[in-house]
C-alpha cells in the first residue's frame, strides 16, 4: 500500500481530505451512533478504500479520539481497523490528557498552524475521519484539499454539522459521484487555481 501513499512531486504539498457520513440535513455521524445512517450498500466499503489508500497521517479531534481509542485496537471491520490502527494520529486537545492508542501524538497548538506545517513535509495524503469540529476549522482556514462525502437518504433533525453558515466561500470541483444503495458517494477537490 505504501507505493500509493507518495504525494508525487518535490515540493508539493500533501493534500488534506475530510471523508464524512451525512445526512441529508447536513448533521455528521460516526459509524453506528446515528439511526439515520442506513441503506448503505456494497460500494461504500470500496469508497472508503478509496478514500484512505494515499493517506499515510490522520487528524483526530479530542471527542472522536476518545469514542474511537477503547474500540478500534481491538476491532475486525476492515478496511478501516487496520489502516487506522497503522496510522500515526495526531490527536488535538487544548487540555492535556493520556494518549493509549498506539502511534498518537498530542498536538496542543493551533490546529490551523500546525496542518499548515504539515501538509509541507514529505509523505501522503493526510486524513480527518470524523472531528467535525477540527474539520470545520480547518475548511475555515481554507486548508482542505478534498472532501469526500458519504450522503445517508435521512433527516437527522439534530446533531453536529459539518458545514457552518459563518464561512466564505470556497469552491470544489466535483470529481466523482457515485449510489451506494440509498446514499450518495461524492468526492469533491479544490481546484488548483484556488
Amino acid at each position: 500500500m505504501s507505493e500509493n501513499r507518495d504525494s508525487g512531486e518535490a515540493g508539493q504539498e500533501r493534500p488534506v481530505v475530510i471523508y464524512e457520513l451525512l445526512s441529508l440535513d447536513g448533521f455528521g455521524d460516526e459509524p453506528g451512533e446515528g439511526p439515520w445512517l442506513r441503506d448503505t450498500g456494497d460500494r461504500l466499503e470500496e469508497f472508503l478504500a478509496d478514500t484512505i489508500t494515499p493517506q499515510d497521517t490522520v487528524l483526530l479531534g479530542r471527542r472522536t479520539y476518545e469514542k474511537w481509542a477503547p474500540y478500534w485496537p481491538t476491532a475486525q471491520v476492515q478496511p478501516f481497523a487496520e489502516f487506522i490502527n497503522g496510522t500515526p494520529k495526531f490527536v488535538f486537545s487544548s487540555a492535556p490528557f493520556s494518549l493509549e492508542w498506539a502511534g498518537s501524538t498530542l498536538v496542543a497548538e493551533d490546529a490551523a498552524a500546525f496542518v499548515r506545517e504539515l501538509k509541507g513535509r514529505p509523505g501522503g495524503a493526510i486524513g480527518i475521519h470524523g472531528s467535525l469540529a477540527l474539520a470545520r476549522s480547518l475548511l475555515a482556514a481554507h486548508l482542505v484539499d478534498e472532501l469526500r462525502l458519504v450522503i445517508a437518504p435521512s433527516l437527522a433533525g439534530h446533531g453536529t454539522r459539518l458545514f457552518g453558515d459563518d464561512g466564505d466561500l470556497q469552491r470544489f470541483d466535483l470529481v466523482t459521484s457515485e449510489r451506494s444503495g440509498g446514499c450518495l458517494l461524492l468526492h469533491y477537490r479544490r481546484p488548483s487555481d484556488g
